[in-house]
């Protein structure tokens, strides 16, 4: 896929652009959690842009966020020059996809499209058929190489983890070649960081349940900046040793502090938010960019990070969580 040239992106820079001004910052979302029930958060949510939210009448959190993440999504692929230029951001879901499906048939039932999600790359119930049929042709080339290798696996060994392990890295492995694909540095950059978060996330957790380092080989995915034998080297190491190797990366903060309260508390929370934390900086390198690709992007990330800040606030003042207990989970915004 040749690079576009900056000019053909000059309406879908202007048009999207417009809507960065709706975006919540840390003010706005701590406006929103004190509100004392669902009603009261709908109208702040119409400040920014979210209209009529009548599933919140209903309590029903998912249905509201489903179809936000909806809107946003077809807001930005029916302006871009051409769809495929961020496709490599709606990877996951279609992914996310062949598991449902796949689990489902192994376990002899039919797909739950309660499980199933619209917003992926591929439309959902193409990727139903195709997987149920076995149809490869309109498929991608590594999906469809990770579909036989999990069938074979799961066949042989009854272990359903196998499949998440085997999709996973063909996902990330797809999302990478399409942002190498664009020559954008910002795009493969980001998705590297992508990469290299998981992995850490993956390193922490397996080491708390004293799994043995084989075990993160096998799931380690490839593509990021931070090298396979970098964690393998680490494995017995002290976080705080860890963090220290991992400033050249940018994440020895996330590593410093959060690897301290998981040794402390056994809480997770707090070195997942700041791994994410770090995601959302370097997206907003993207706000210095003004044509092109780059602001676009930007833009796709910061609402999806808003919209995922919403589900967290939404669920706390649903289930009666103060303003501060919910503002402990949330991510840095863009704005």
């Amino acid at each position: 896929m040749a690079k576009r040239k900056t000019e053909e992106y000059t309406f879908a820079d202007a048009y999207i652009g417009s809507f960065t001004r709706n975006l919540m910052n840390w003010q706005d979302m701590m406006r929103l959690a004190s509100c004392k029930d669902l009603d009261a958060a709908e109208a702040v949510l119409q400040e920014f842009g979210y209209g009529e939210a009548k599933e919140l009448h209903e309590g029903d959190v998912e249905a509201f966020i489903r179809r936000e993440q909806n809107k946003h999504f077809n807001l930005i692929y029916d302006t871009l020059p051409d769809r495929k230029e961020l496709a490599l951001c709606l990877f996951p879901y279609d992914y996310h996809n062949v598991k449902v499906c796949l689990k489902s048939e192994f376990l002899g039932i039919t797909p739950d499209d309660t499980y199933l999600v619209s917003t992926g790359d591929i439309d959902w119930m193409k990727v139903v058929a195709m997987v149920r049929d076995r149809n490869y042709m309109f498929m991608p080339v590594n999906m469809k190489h990770a579909i036989i290798e999990a069938t074979d696996l799961f066949g042989r060994g009854g272990d359903p983890q196998e499949i998440d392990i085997i999709l996973d890295k063909a996902c990330y492995k797809d999302m990478l070649k399409a942002a190498e694909e664009t020559g954008e540095d910002f795009l493969i950059g980001i998705v590297k960081l992508q990469i290299d978060i998981l992995n850490l996330k993956t390193f922490v957790r397996l080491r708390q349940i004293e799994k043995p380092w084989s075990f993160f080989q096998k799931v380690f995915l490839e593509g990021g900046n931070i090298s396979e034998q970098f964690f393998i080297a680490s494995y017995e190491e002290p976080f705080a040793q860890i963090a220290d190797k991992l400033a050249v990366y940018g994440l020895k903060e996330a590593m410093a502090e959060g690897g301290k309260d998981i040794k402390e508390t056994g809480d997770f929370n707090l070195f997942e938010k700041l791994c994410d934390n770090k995601m959302m900086e370097y997206n907003k390198k993207a706000k210095y960019e003004t044509f092109g690709i780059v602001p676009i992007a930007g833009y796709w990330y910061a609402k999806e990070l808003e919209i995922d800040n919403l589900r967290i606030i939404l669920t706390g003042i649903l289930i009666g969580s103060s303003a501060e207990q919910i503002s402990e989970r949330l991510r840095e915004p863009y704005v």
